[in-house]
């Protein structure tokens, strides 16, 4: 991979991965930090095995197609709120998809006009770890989250196809110190993580200091499945990226032309038909939603 690199060692071993991180920010910097996914959570990707896995080896960058909002909600985290200045917030991705694809996945980003700080590809020479997403996720993030600033606020974005909504709320509570040691380990081995990978993700989490620094998980959703009960109150499942927006509007990390243009871009795919819906019940973390209920009305009948 051109410019990037593996995962360090920790006690002889390292987890079989490909990463790069291009910027490295002060270390007293408490601004937001976004971490994306990219099949089904940037661009729409249909992959149900190793079949598919040979297509989209030799998909083009023109054939794939990003999901309707995420380019524009991207430019928007990018921007971030009207009257802030100052440093422009990172944007990490995180690829279950093997390094092979970089090339084609960022000539799309580029087509795009998608900007990245950093990005992580599987390494899948050692085809045993092919299955093994939830711990590839897992440490991706704790090896991002030992580079970044201590401080910074972390919103993670990902799909419900695969592990991002269990994998997402674990990480938080390895960096909220809540789950290390022994217990994280056999936490792994019984979601099905190799024993090796296992031990290397704990011996990551030693290192981290004891701080949350996750604010929000958005996680498209594409199966209709309840939440647990017990689900993390910062998970918050959408339909599409009009309710992301609204969202990150509400919570102070968008501006209004940036939700405007998500919307305008979810509507013209037939999407935003109700973009408040994931926000109510949230209104004690968010405050009142008026105010974002205004800005999301339809420009025709805004005027």
């Amino acid at each position: 991979m051109s410019g990037g690199e593996h995962a360090p060692e920790r006690d002889g071993y390292r987890y079989p991965l490909y990463r790069r991180n291009d910027r490295r920010l002060a270390r007293d910097y408490r601004g937001p930090l976004y971490l994306w996914d990219i099949d089904n959570t940037y661009l729409v990707t249909e992959y149900r095995g190793l079949r598919d896995l040979v297509r989209l080896r030799f998909e083009s960058a023109q054939d794939k197609r990003p999901v309707p909002g995420a380019v524009e909600l991207l430019a928007a985290l990018r921007k971030g709120e009207e009257g802030t200045s100052g440093v422009r917030p990172p944007i990490y991705f995180v690829s279950a998809s093997p390094e092979s694809l970089r090339g084609r996945l960022e000539k799309r980003m580029l087509l795009d006009g998608v900007l990245h700080d950093g990005i992580t590809f599987r390494d899948l020479h050692k085809l045993r770890y092919l299955r093994d997403i939830f711990g590839f996720k897992l440490i991706a993030l704790l090896l991002y989250r030992l580079e970044n600033p201590p401080a910074a606020r972390e919103v993670l974005f990902g799909d419900d196809l695969e592990h991002d909504p269990y994998v997402y709320p674990l990480y938080a509570q390895v960096c909220a110190g809540e789950l290390r040691g022994d217990e994280l380990r056999e936490e792994l081995l019984r979601r099905g993580v190799r024993r090796s990978a296992s031990v290397y993700a704990a011996a990551l989490a030693g290192e981290l200091p004891t701080h949350d620094p996750v604010e929000w998980m958005v996680i498209r959703r594409l199966r209709r499945r309840p939440a647990a009960p017990d689900e993390d109150p910062r998970l918050v499942r959408v339909d599409d990226y009009a309710q992301a927006a609204a969202l990150l509007r509400a919570a102070g990390f968008v501006s209004r032309s940036g939700l405007r243009a998500v919307l305008r871009a979810v509507r013209s795919a037939g999407g935003a038909a109700d973009v408040l819906a994931p926000l109510r019940g949230l209104e004690d973390r968010l405050g009142s939603l008026e105010a974002v209920r205004t800005e999301a009305e339809p420009e025709e009948d805004a005027e």
